[in-house]
């Protein structure tokens, strides 16, 4: 029989507490899942049970900015307030590093688990991501076997990679350009391309001017689908003569939105993509 070490307490009391201590259930797993964050939407779809996930973000539901549409509008959409969050009764919350930082703050000091994952600006982040939303969510094989499919297709299209690197550059409204040190550049290095803004010092997003634009020809000028309107400010770089004949001796592509944003499997779709347009330069 355990020795009693609750001194005050009577003899029966004691080995009450002492019953439960010893038949007392491990914690449960968490069961009810809910992201607040369009990356982790993504990742948590894909490595869940459907009947685990309560909510995702009203992000994922947007086919601009998320590829898995159909099965995010399966599930509540939240807007990442945490009154909201909270009324879910969540085991655990996903949310990334820029999420809303109040509704964190709130969720955690109320006693919420939460968890936030890192943005991915290499693919090794990826992996690390897909590794450890599978162990929260209970299937760390389910994880293991979605790297190694990744992996496995990221082989694939290294092989179709030319020999001879392409130079390209994200050009958007307000000079707007991706750098090192980002899943773009990440992407276009995958692709075999080199970065025109990396390579001029940019790390993360940034502005590129104009003038410094035209000074450094790139064999591909990649734009995004959204466009700000006619006659705005933000717009006004691109409508320039000297831009319109850069871009007319380049080839121009326009990428979408949704395999580039987020750390998941299917950024290699956008490397394909980029593949099949490696050689075709203007």
């Amino acid at each position: 029989m355990p020795v009693c070490v609750f001194h005050s307490m009577p003899g029966k009391l004691c080995l009450f507490v002492i019953g439960l201590l010893v038949t007392q259930p491990a914690a449960a797993s968490p069961k009810r899942f809910v992201s607040m964050n369009l990356c982790t939407d993504q990742l948590l779809m894909l490595l869940a049970d459907k009947e685990e996930i309560v909510s995702v973000s009203y992000l994922a539901a947007r086919k601009d900015l998320s590829v898995m549409t159909t099965r995010a509008q399966r599930f509540y959409l939240n807007h990442g307030q945490a009154e909201e969050i909270m009324r879910l009764k969540p085991d655990l919350v996903l949310a990334g590093v820029f999420s809303t930082r109040t509704t964190v703050f709130m969720l955690k000091k109320l006693g919420y688990r939460v968890e936030v994952l890192p943005v991915a600006s290499h693919f090794s982040t990826i992996r690390a991501n897909i590794r450890k939303v599978a162990s929260l969510v209970g299937h760390p094989q389910r994880g293991e076997q979605l790297i190694a499919q990744f992996d496995e297709r990221l082989e694939s299209l290294k092989n179709k990679r030319p020999a001879i690197p392409a130079m390209a550059v994200f050009y958007r409204e307000n000079g707007y350009t991706t750098g090192k040190n980002t899943l773009a550049n990440a992407i276009l290095k995958q692709a075999g391309f080199s970065n025109l803004a990396a390579q001029l010092g940019i790390s993360g997003s940034g502005h590129l001017s104009l003038e410094e634009l035209l000074m450094h020809p790139v064999d591909v000028l990649i734009k995004g689908r959204r466009r700000s309107p006619d006659g705005s400010v933000a717009a006004a770089a691109l409508l320039h003569p000297a831009y319109r004949h850069y871009a007319a001796q380049r080839k121009n592509i326009s990428i979408n939105d949704a395999l580039w944003i987020c750390g998941t499997p299917f950024v290699l779709d956008a490397v394909n993509n980029l593949l099949t347009v490696h050689r075709l330069k203007k």
